[in-house]
């Protein structure tokens, strides 16, 4: 088996995929929050994340930690790297989570050939419209209401 980037707009660049993973976070009432700070720093660190990833398996996200020979020079995860110089934020609506398991639902079915892509595509942007009507509703009131 082999990796590969996400298909892009032509051969020589790699699509856009979401930025994904975990987060290190610190909460507001957390009562030690300069010892989570230096944890969060010290679990940022190339060499740190190098180990998790001997450890664990899980690919790091901090482009420094790349450099290492286990990384750079395994080309099975080669495109994992490539990947990487290629993401983007995923959308910042509470909904994400809702239409993210839509677009996998019409995805899966396109694949089983259930359905073709075009009516997989129609079916997602009925679905995400509804999903976001609220959303537009609660905007358009807010507009109204101010000054």
């Amino acid at each position: 088996w082999a990796t590969a980037p996400m298909p892009g707009p032509d051969s020589s660049t790699p699509g856009l995929s979401l930025a994904g993973g975990s987060s290190l976070v610190i909460f507001a009432s957390s009562e030690r929050k300069p010892a989570a700070w230096k944890l969060i720093e010290f679990l940022s660190r190339p060499e740190q994340q190098v180990r998790f990833y001997g450890l664990t398996g899980d690919l790091p996200a901090r482009l420094e930690a790349w450099d290492a020979p286990e990384l750079r020079d395994d080309p099975i995860i080669g495109a994992f790297y490539d990947q990487l110089l290629h993401v983007a934020p995923t959308p910042k609506v509470p909904e994400w989570e809702l239409i993210a398991a839509r677009i996998i639902d019409q995805v899966e079915a396109v694949v089983r050939g259930n359905v073709s892509i075009d009516d997989a595509l129609s079916e997602l942007d009925r679905v995400v419209d509804g999903i976001l009507e609220k959303r537009r509703w609660m905007q358009a009131r807010l507009a109204e209401q101010r000054p």
